[in-house]
């Protein structure tokens, strides 16, 4: 199988005041120069009024062999345009009966304010990230999409007093996503 592109779609309702989301966006960028593999599609810049051109995003799955959900994860959940975009775009591959989602790839990365450890049972949070993140985990098991589920970082992840290392965390977190991307795809391409 030949690997055509990869999908990385932000959904940050504010990415110019995002720390984690921004700068995880522009390192995927960059790694991307030259290559033109991968496609970042903002959510938020290009649908502002939630009217998702859903013939037009159809188009680009068609062309994509791996999908990146990149969001913060707000409440337990991901953006409403995420939700948007997934319902209307999904639905309509679903009712049509044209599954070509099925066999790709589906990666979720997340961004939020507390810490992994504090997901779980009796713990602030009470569930695990897996848990919260069930619907996305099913609508890739009724696609027929292959789920590589998620990579997580926290904004207390990062030392405030350090700017080095916000920059070294965050191109770690981009480079998991990358190296997820890579090794899935390797496997996949033989």
């Amino acid at each position: 199988m030949k690997i055509k592109n990869i999908l990385f779609l932000v959904a940050h309702p504010n990415i110019k005041k995002s720390i984690l989301n921004k700068k995880i966006v522009k390192r995927i960028h960059d790694k991307n120069k030259g290559e033109e593999k991968i496609i970042i599609r903002n959510l938020y810049n290009i649908y502002p009024d939630f009217k998702v051109k859903v013939n037009e995003e159809i188009k680009i799955l068609f062309n994509v062999e791996f999908i990146v959900f990149q969001f913060p994860f707000y409440w337990y959940s991901y953006p409403s345009l995420l939700k948007e975009w997934k319902d209307k775009v999904f639905t309509k591959l679903y009712n049509d009966g044209k599954n070509f989602l099925s066999g790709k790839h589906l990666l979720v990365s997340i961004t939020s304010g507390a810490e992994e450890n504090s997901f779980h049972a009796g713990s602030r949070n009470n569930f695990t990230i897996d848990e919260f993140l069930r619907p996305i985990q099913q609508t890739a098991f009724v696609l027929n999409m292959i789920y590589h589920g998620y990579v997580h970082i926290s904004m207390n992840s990062l030392n405030n007093n350090d700017i080095k290392n916000h920059s070294y965390v965050l191109e770690k977190h981009a480079d998991k996503i990358i190296f997820k991307i890579n090794q899935y795809l390797s496997f996949y391409k033989n």
